[in-house]
């Protein structure tokens, strides 16, 4: 009875190291397993999966954008040479303008206040410009009186002041403007019967 209590007791000790022996295998089974399932996932997106789909579109927007990136350098090139030229012809049509016209550059501020104060047309004043009289009709503002003053056939021109070689001022009917406005508020007080006064020099046109 002791030798077949101490045989079981061993056959016991025996099974209970085959089952651990036979856990541990399946433990180290299932690891492998696992780790041949994940190495086959990594190998999926990097290979053929989703992964190498969104790198091969990734490369592709690269691409695009590189193309984008040559065509817009080219772009600002060609930008940079018309411009350049149109540069150049800008010049030289200032120059020409300088040397035949040089008067031009004169007539800038009386075309100003033509615009701005005497409130003319661009045809008129394109007119004037041509050193043409052009012949008007209605109320011109003085800033001298801060008033207007009727004419009905006022002819208005560009003339070379005598005083100052290569400077122009605004003449009608063939006196300064200043000169002709103190006419016309001379004029006006003599209608309301107030008598005249001595003008300051006043500005000059």
């Amino acid at each position: 009875m002791q030798q077949l209590q101490t045989e079981q007791r061993q056959a016991e000790r025996q099974l209970d190291e085959v089952r651990k022996e036979i856990k541990s295998e399946k433990l180290e089974a299932a690891k492998t397993e696992a780790k041949t399932a994940l190495v086959a996932r990594v190998g999926s997106l990097l290979g053929s999966g989703k992964l190498k789909s969104e790198r091969e579109e990734l490369q592709q927007r690269i691409f695009t954008l590189e193309s984008q990136n040559e065509e817009l350098i080219q772009h600002i090139k060609t930008m940079e040479l018309e411009h350049r030229d149109e540069r150049t012809k800008f010049n030289e049509y200032m120059d020409k303008i300088q040397r035949y016209f040089p008067y031009v550059d004169k007539l800038l501020p009386l075309i100003d206040f033509c615009r701005n104060t005497l409130r003319f047309s661009e045809r008129v004043i394109q007119e004037l410009c041509k050193l043409k009289k052009v012949r008007l009709k209605g109320d011109f503002y003085s800033p001298e009186f801060n008033r207007k003053f009727r004419d009905e056939n006022a002819a208005f021109s560009f003339e070379e002041d005598k005083s100052r070689k290569g400077h122009y001022h605004i003449c009608v009917n063939d006196i300064p403007l200043v000169q002709w406005f103190r006419q016309k508020a001379n004029e006006w007080r003599n209608c309301l019967g107030i008598a005249p006064t001595k003008q300051d020099k006043g500005l000059k046109i």
